[in-house]
């Protein structure tokens, strides 16, 4: 029986920066990098632009927009409030 590899906390580190493409820029499209991505979480209306500008060596923001205007990425809102349960 082979032993399973054990990370250090650095090397989950870098993986875990890797895996969210923020280790180094990536040569992909803002498509591409939100589908490898699964979703990409923003508060702000310019946070996305920002998030893949820090993530792409090469991010046209037109490229976002035409993206959002054909449905090919959809912005979710959803609200972020703490659930009670009503006990009495």
């Amino acid at each position: 029986m082979m032993a399973t590899p054990t990370l250090t906390d650095a090397q989950l580190n870098r993986a875990t920066l890797a895996r969210q493409l923020l280790s180094e820029r990536v040569d992909l499209d803002p498509v591409s990098a939100i589908r490898q991505l699964y979703a990409l979480q923003a508060q702000e209306p310019a946070s996305p632009y920002l998030a893949l500008r820090t993530r792409l060596q090469r991010f046209d923001p037109a490229e976002l927009d035409e993206a959002f205007a054909t449905g090919t990425v959809v912005k979710a809102t959803l609200l972020r409030m703490p659930l009670s349960v009503n006990l009495g």
